[in-house]
């Protein structure tokens, strides 16, 4: 599945894009912090289909998924 990467975490990944295989959201967090070392030191939330997801669901490779970093504003 594609994951899109934003912000600073895709400046530590070194890509904006990461192709990752992953049958849960508990698994991709895990395949995340293998692909990108740094992630475990950073606050970031995943989207999923454009929702913020914290508790862990099933995945079936044709959702949206994005890992976006903290968020700023008023």
């Amino acid at each position: 599945m594609e994951v899109l990467l934003f912000g600073l975490i895709a400046e530590k990944a070194g890509a904006r894009r990461l192709e990752l295989e992953a049958p849960t959201l508990s698994e991709l967090r895990a395949r995340l912090a293998e692909r990108i070392p740094e992630l475990s030191a950073l606050s970031y939330a995943i989207a999923v289909d454009r929702v913020i997801v914290k508790e862990d669901r099933a995945l079936n490779g044709s959702e949206e998924i994005a890992v976006l970093p903290p968020f700023a504003g008023g």
